[in-house]
């Protein structure tokens, strides 16, 4: 055999799990028909999360009266902050490939498929073969289509080519409230385009639970994005420059762009997986065991093919238990604990159950709430609008979970996350010096709060 390993796909699943099976000391190769990187980082979570930092500096400038600063006028260009942003996408690309090429991976360029399961086509500048012990699928997903409104890259966008365009859209219009949508939504409305979302819920992210999707939608509402909740797009038409959304009810949204971001499929297309007898569900999902094995033997799958939580993080994560079974070293996968931001204005993260979630699974479970209005270090940023929540089972007060809403959740839940994963309890969490003054101390205040100790609020 060429390789021990060759992993198909090179994004946050793909090249950490070749890096790591190098490292346990197999020998690997990886094969991607795109830069390295995937759709985390060359179409997903490191381009968006720049333009959304430019578009939060913007906020800034805008209400710097409120910190005592007088700016008369300013102006931003879009154009330059895409540059900005393609710059960080091709620097940390560049990035993975030195650090592919440190661990002693070999990197193809092309279209990967099976000729069998030991066999790999590359079909690149041009067509070769190797061959592997073992193989990891980790070739991603792509965003949903409508058939009534395809995507031209001009006027109608996906979460993709909505990345490519230089200027910002008088009125733009989303169709589908989830955290993608909801992104691009708030990035948009702070560089001062109006923007619509129509969703079939009656709430935004209601997937994330009813106290989150009911903080955002009221948030969203506040900040003058315009919400149409509760309706379906019966079509769409393009008609010039401008797009028209007819809606299920008879009424109609028109603008000059729209974003269909009704959510992400699988991407298998390619791979000629009946060559190897592996099948998809009925999702499109390739289903695999706790060490992420398919039913074809020596056959692996990791990240948004799988289903099992379409965020990079839990593809990394599925990439090191890969490569620890196929190294040897027996390791199952655990989904008990995967940390999600939503980076919204304001930032949303959640781990672990939310109290509805624990009761609805039969724990004996309460929550404690404090909120940033209490907390003097949210004060002095003038960033008090949000709170913390830790979910706890009552007996013993052990950590379940937690949510983050406001400034900093996305820093604030890795606390949460170590406490969960470690069985800590609210003691550990009230008994932890926590550094002051920060946002930090909510975890401990909340922790006070459920053990019936407040500080910094009355008791209940």
């Amino acid at each position: 055999m060429d390789y021990d390993v060759v992993v198909i796909g090179g994004g946050p699943g793909g090249y950490v799990s070749a890096i790591k099976a190098a490292h346990l000391g197999l020998k690997v190769a990886i094969v991607d028909k795109d830069r390295m990187g995937g759709t985390c980082l060359l179409r997903g979570c490191i381009p968006t999360k720049s333009l959304l930092a430019h578009a939060s500096v913007l906020k800034t400038v805008k209400t710097a009266e409120h910190y005592g600063i007088d700016i008369q006028r300013f102006s931003f260009d879009y154009s330059k902050m895409k540059e900005k942003k393609d710059s960080i996408v091709s620097e940390l690309s560049n990035g993975v490939n030195t650090l592919l090429k440190a661990a002693g991976v070999d990197s193809f360029s092309g279209i990967a498929s099976f000729v069998d399961k030991n066999t790999i086509k590359i079909k690149g500048r041009e067509v070769k073969k190797i061959t592997a012990e073992k193989v990891i699928i980790a070739t991603g997903s792509i965003p949903m289509t409508l058939p009534f409104a395809p995507v031209d890259g001009k006027i109608i966008h996906d979460s993709t080519s909505i990345l490519e365009i230089t200027t910002v859209p008088k009125h733009l219009i989303v169709i589908g409230g989830g955290y993608i949508g909801c992104e691009f939504a708030s990035l948009f409305h702070e560089l001062n385009a109006k923007v619509t979302i129509i969703e079939m819920f009656d709430k935004l992210v209601l997937t994330q639970g009813k106290k989150i999707a009911d903080a955002l939608t009221t948030k969203f509402g506040e900040r003058g994005i315009n919400l149409v909740l509760g309706k379906g797009v019966d079509k769409v038409e393009v008609d010039g420059d401008q797009v028209t959304c007819a809606l299920a009810d008879g009424s109609a949204i028109t603008g000059d762009a729209l974003l269909v971001s009704t959510g992400r499929k699988p991407f298998t297309d390619r791979l000629h997986l009946d060559a190897i007898g592996l099948g998809t569900n009925k999702r499109g999902f390739i289903e695999v065991d706790d060490h992420l094995e398919t039913n074809v033997s020596g056959v692996y799958a990791i990240g948004d093919v799988t289903g099992k939580s379409m965020l990079a993080h839990t593809a990394s994560y599925q990439g090191v238990v890969a490569a620890e079974n196929i190294a040897g070293h027996e390791k199952s996968a655990d989904y008990s604990c995967i940390p999600a931001v939503i980076f919204t204005d304001p930032e949303i993260a959640q781990v672990g159950y939310t109290l509805e979630g624990a009761k609805e699974a039969g724990i004996d479970a309460e929550s404690a709430l404090f909120p940033f209005a209490a907390l003097g270090k949210a004060k002095a940023m003038l960033k008090d609008d949000g709170f913390v929540e830790i979910v706890y089972g009552k007996k013993h007060r052990e950590v379940l979970g937690g949510t983050a809403l406001g400034y900093n959740a996305s820093i604030l839940i890795a606390e949460i996350a170590l406490a969960q994963k470690n069985e800590l309890t609210l003691e550990a969490i009230a008994d932890t010096i926590h550094a002051h003054p920060t946002m930090a101390e909510a975890w401990a205040e909340a922790s006070e709060l459920g053990m019936g100790q407040p500080i910094h609020l009355p008791r209940r």
